[in-house]
């Protein structure tokens, strides 16, 4: 049991420090050419199939995140996770979340159906619910979200008005490049870069330091292939898809296991009073 919290935490422990790149650009976003070009790394590794199912592009592939840091006493510290994520051609999804040693949560999408699974591999246990129920879960999640964001940018205001130099407020710079179209496991990919400078005296930093991100994603699947972030305060993160295979992957992988103990549900209550 504590092996199986100890993985779960570190799931979600990886996936916060990539959405952390996100909110540092959220809270003021570079002067890019569109809103497609902000920075939405920590979203794309959580939800990585988006809100529409997209049909026509089945394929499957190993997740892998790693996170890498040399501490101050030279010490070298590595995680790896392992997840695993599928598509069939009339957009059913599957993401096995990633966690250390084999697949324990496993989140199933079936919009052709109507409904959602989720999966305790260890527990043979599966939860059904609608995706009325989903979407209404999703909405909740985004207001949570939202109000979090809004809480940030509050802060972050309130910081950088209590930091001043020279009479001028301390802010961090930020920069959008495009490195162009690469190939990434076979699949052409969008490749973009996004550095924020922490200028001096902003964190207590005697130095300037930058934060650099690289988002590789595919126009073709509407997946991201390759998210990278290299932070001198958290070492280097990289989020990255191997042996994706175009090929159509088996029915019953879109399925709750006949072997598995199923729970369908409605909006769960817990929801319905966050409504209210």
């Amino acid at each position: 049991m504590k092996t199986r919290t100890r993985s779960t935490s570190m799931t979600a422990c990886l996936i916060a420090l990539l959405a952390l790149g996100a909110a540092a650009f959220v809270v003021k976003p570079a002067v890019v050419a569109n809103d497609k070009e902000r920075f939405e790394f920590g979203s794309e590794v959580e939800h990585p199939f988006g809100e529409s199912p997209v049909k026509g592009a089945a394929f499957s592939a190993q997740v892998v995140v790693e996170n890498n840091q040399t501490l101050a006493n030279g010490v070298h510290v590595a995680q790896k996770l392992s997840g695993a994520l599928y598509r069939d051609s009339e957009g059913r999804t599957r993401q096995e979340l990633p966690r250390a040693g084999g697949p324990e949560l496993v989140l199933i999408r079936d919009s052709a159906a109507g409904v959602l699974y989720h999966l305790n591999v260890l527990r043979h246990t599966a939860v059904k619910v609608s995706l009325d129920t989903q979407n209404v879960n999703r909405e909740i999640e985004e207001r949570h979200r939202q109000q979090e964001h809004q809480e940030r940018e509050h802060m972050e205001k309130e910081k950088a008005i209590a930091i001043k130099g020279g009479g001028r407020e301390i802010e961090p710079q930020r920069k959008v490049e495009s490195l162009g179209v690469q190939t990434f496991e076979g699949v052409q990919a969008e490749v973009t870069r996004f550095t924020i400078t922490i200028p001096a005296g902003m964190e207590g930093n005697d130095q300037p330091f930058d934060i650099v991100s690289e988002r590789w994603y595919s126009p073709e699947l509407q997946i991201l292939l390759m998210g990278k972030r290299s932070d001198p305060r958290t070492g280097e993160m990289i989020y990255r898809l191997t042996n994706l295979s175009r090929g159509e992957p088996a029915r019953s992988l879109f399925e709750a296991p006949s072997d598995f103990t199923l729970k369908e549900e409605k909006v769960l209550e817990m929801r319905k009073k966050e409504r209210l």
